[in-house]
């Protein structure tokens, strides 16, 4: 379900979980799995930590049901950007201390028909200024003797914002949809496309980001004042993705390759490459290095200052604009991540994990500071049972 910008994006990629399971040694379906994960991380200069820990319980609910719940619980804390621009001597932009916690749930719940399964789901999400409620229907429908799956699914989220220099709490509403195919090209290789649609409204302005104006307040008498950012209060966004899994039976491991392509009313427009190789180390351990590509243009509204603007900004959002917002994640910027997994899976029922990887963002104008873009450190390790 969708979070908070401060607390987005620190899940592993699930769909390498897929081909893990693939290459896993294969076993009897268990009536009940049992996991747990935690994740660090961790970005340098001392400013932006997320701890997390993550539970997960499915049980078998007869032949054809499942039931699968799982429990978060993070701490975010450290540095982030205020939106202000860098200082003219030192080239670093102002930082602003923060510390939260979030605890999260979700359920769901499946069951097959023939060959659709239908699953539908519950979240929610807690933090101190954050409450998110969520729900999802989805459908899994399987032809030509399995080797078609045909996704479709909904879902959609109902958030309540406390704004700190308002008085009142506001809202935000998202929906989303969902279409897919999975095919099965031959015994060794799978092609999986998807399309989606979303829409947000309400407050989407994050209320902690800052943007400066040189204001007059007196003839001649000039002062940097700072003000909150002032977004659109809805936006759409369609994506659309495509990824392909081979196993290459001779070299013991397998290959996955993922393109995805975002666009929003915001007037941004992203790409993302990904690419990861899955290698088998005996009958117990997989190796699995990964390099993730992301480049996206700016926002239609996204200025490092208001200095040589005609724009008034005032000390509440306006929702028939001008829009503005100095959020460095609003920028046009490229991000690397690049890392590896080791799984070792002793008995069929346990399987254990450790990951590390390495991510740097970097900006592509002139005009944003360099030292607003981050680069981090995760660390992840986990434990599965079956049984």
């Amino acid at each position: 379900m969708p979070l908070r910008p401060s607390l987005r994006g620190f899940c592993p990629a699930l769909l390498l979980a897929v081909l893990l399971q693939l290459l896993a040694p294969r076993s009897g379906r268990a009536e009940t799995v049992t996991a747990y994960k935690y994740q660090d991380y961790q970005e340098s200069g001392g400013r932006i930590k997320v701890q997390a820990h993550y539970g997960l319980i499915e049980q078998t609910l007869g032949v054809e049901a499942r039931i699968k719940i799982t429990a978060v619980q993070d701490t975010i804390s450290g540095a982030t950007p205020t939106g202000e621009p860098a200082d003219p001597v030192t080239g670093l932009v102002p930082l602003s201390e923060m510390h939260d916690r979030r605890k999260a749930w979700t359920a769901d719940f499946s069951r097959q028909f023939g060959n659709i399964n239908v699953a539908v789901g519950a979240a929610n999400s807690r933090e101190s200024d954050y409450v998110s409620t969520g729900f999802s229907l989805n459908t899994l429908t399987d032809l030509n003797n399995k080797n078609t799956t045909l996704l479709a699914g909904i879902s959609g989220t109902n958030d309540d914002v406390k704004v700190f220099y308002q008085p009142a709490r506001v809202s935000k509403h998202t929906f989303d949809l969902i279409v897919g195919v999975t095919q099965l090209l031959d015994e060794n290789t799978s092609l999986v496309l998807n399309a989606s649609y979303g829409s947000a409204s309400g407050y989407l302005s994050d209320p902690y980001k800052l943007i400066r104006k040189n204001t007059e307040l007196l003839p001649g008498l000039f002062l940097p004042l700072t003000f909150a950012e002032n977004r659109p209060d809805s936006r759409e966004k369609w994506i659309g993705y495509a990824s392909i899994n081979h196993s290459a039976a001779q070299l013991k491991g397998a290959v996955e390759a993922s393109y995805r392509l975002y666009h929003d009313t915001f007037g941004v427009t992203s790409h993302t490459l990904a690419a990861a190789w899955l290698q088998r180390l005996g009958d117990e351990v997989i190796l699995s290095p990964s390099v993730r590509y992301y480049t996206q243009d700016a926002a239609d509204f996204y200025r490092v200052s208001l200095d040589g603007t005609a724009i008034t900004p005032g000390p509440t959002p306006k929702p028939a604009g001008p829009f503005y917002s100095a959020d460095y994640r609003l920028a046009a910027l490229n991000s690397w991540t690049w890392g590896v997994k080791l799984v070792w899976t002793p008995k069929p029922a346990f399987q254990a994990d450790i990951a590390w990887e390495s991510y740097r963002m970097t900006g592509r104008d002139s005009a944003t500071s360099a030292s607003a873009f981050p680069k981090a450190g995760i660390f992840t390790f986990g434990l599965r049972y079956t049984w």
